[in-house]
């Protein structure tokens, strides 16, 4: 990470009636957000066959742990106290998985106090081999809750851009890039995807029919639809996390505007107007002002207005090529993306374009940031290792891990918390947590 200063102004299919809560207690744990947290690892109980886990459940657990950026996991084959509190382990995790018929499994699993061994959460799950790996995402997150008071990303998704068999298709995947589906199967490029408000569907830009046109695809059903077909070209899609508003780019005579519309009805208007194109829109969390892209200045760089196109102001300033800004949970900075000695770069700063933040350097060209819904970590797309991959890392820079292999991976989108979490945030804002 390298700081810069400057003088200048989410799908996750829910398992009904397959989690069973385990009594627990409740433990004061006082960890800094800025740091991780030392946790113990023992791997499962097994007792059966499970030829059709993708791996062992403390595999998964270790990824979830490491990508979350809030855990450093300390493995053991047993419990051994002097091994976890020597790591600075105040806690471990085991469990153990049992065959019940078939393909039916149950899941316990159990985070334990390292000092006292009390139990401090434990979940049981009745679920298919194919849906362990989720159960353990919602573990993870679940953990997260107990031990940070946040919600973890888990259980949500990423959409991205993939070339398959030489075409640019539409992908979905879990947080981690396992349980990956195709989502488009077009002979033209599919690009730009967004999440509906509902993380029910993707929206998208297509060149089917021999131009940028906006499509919205239902993930469950299929079902697709193009969007404001009354215009040409469409293009630069962003959903309104509040009202489900979808902000995008159309040309104009020779230049790319910025319109609002309503999906369902199909009406749109223009926010902005004169000379300059913007493009690249984003929403702020709370859904009333916007980060695009414009050339008003000479060259790219991230500007912010109202929704209702009103308090214009230029947010970057150093670099001649700023673009593809991304609003933070929190509202507090962006993300975007910086031309750097000729290659592309990844960058944060607050709202005004101070406090600038060097996330990505000396490694290729990197694009595309996008954030997880709890504001820790950061989703990008780099060809660092020859080829674009997906990459996440922690909102600082650091623990960068590579989750696609293979073929070219770009653009890529991460889900809104589902709405039932999302529900529950608003409550505890609401209530003062």
């Amino acid at each position: 990470m390298k700081k810069i200063k400057l003088g200048l102004v989410f799908l996750l299919v829910a398992l009904s009636g397959a989690f069973a809560a385990i009594d627990t207690i409740s433990v004061d744990v006082g960890v800094s957000l800025e740091n991780t947290m030392p946790i113990g690892l023992i791997p499962f109980e097994q007792n059966g066959q499970f030829e059709a886990l993708s791996a062992k459940p403390e595999e998964i657990l270790k990824n979830d742990f490491h990508l979350s950026g809030r855990f450093a996991v300390v493995e053991s084959e047993k419990f051994k106290m002097v091994t976890f509190v020597r790591a600075g382990a105040k806690f471990y995790v085991t469990g153990k998985i049992e065959q019940i018929d078939g393909s039916k499994v149950r899941l316990s699993c159990y985070l334990y106090a390292t000092q006292t061994k009390d139990l401090i959460l434990g979940e049981a799950y009745s679920v298919s081999q194919k849906q362990v790996r989720e159960a353990l995402h919602d573990f993870t997150d679940k953990m997260v809750k107990q031990l940070w008071g946040e919600y973890g990303v888990a259980s949500t998704s990423l959409a991205w851009v993939s070339k398959i068999d030489g075409v640019k298709q539409i992908v979905v995947a879990d947080y981690d890039g396992y349980n990956r589906r195709q989502i488009t199967r077009d002979t033209t490029i599919s690009m730009m995807p967004t999440w509906t408000k509902d993380n029910g569907g993707i929206v998208f830009v297509s060149f089917r029919n021999g131009k940028a046109q906006l499509f919205e695809r239902r993930l469950n059903s299929s079902a697709e639809r193009r969007l404001f077909a009354d215009k040409s070209q469409t293009f630069s899609p962003a959903v309104n996390p509040k009202t489900g508003e979808l902000l995008f780019a159309s040309i104009s005579g020779n230049k790319t505007t910025l319109y609002l519309g309503d999906p369902e009805t199909g009406k749109s208007r223009k926010l902005l107007y004169g000379r300059f194109s913007q493009v690249s829109p984003s929403w702020s969390p709370f859904g009333t002002e916007i980060l695009y892209t414009s050339d008003r200045g000479g060259r790219p760089q991230i500007f912010a207005m109202g929704k209702d196109g009103s308090d214009v102001r230029r947010v970057t300033f150093m670099g001649n090529y700023n673009e593809r800004a991304s609003w933070s949970p929190s509202g507090d900075r962006i993300v975007y993306t910086s031309m750097d000695g000729g290659k592309m770069n990844i960058y944060t700063c607050a709202l005004d374009g101070s406090d600038i933040v060097q996330l990505t350097s000396n490694a290729g060209n990197n694009e595309h940031p996008t954030w997880s819904p709890d504001g820790m970590l950061i989703a990008f797309s780099s060809d660092r290792s020859g080829s674009y991959q997906i990459y996440v890392m922690r909102k600082d820079g650091t623990n960068v891990t590579r989750i696609t292999n293979g073929g070219e991976n770009t653009s890529p989108t991460w889900s809104w918390y589902s709405p039932e979490k999302q529900k529950q945030i608003s409550q505890q804002n609401e209530e003062g947590w």
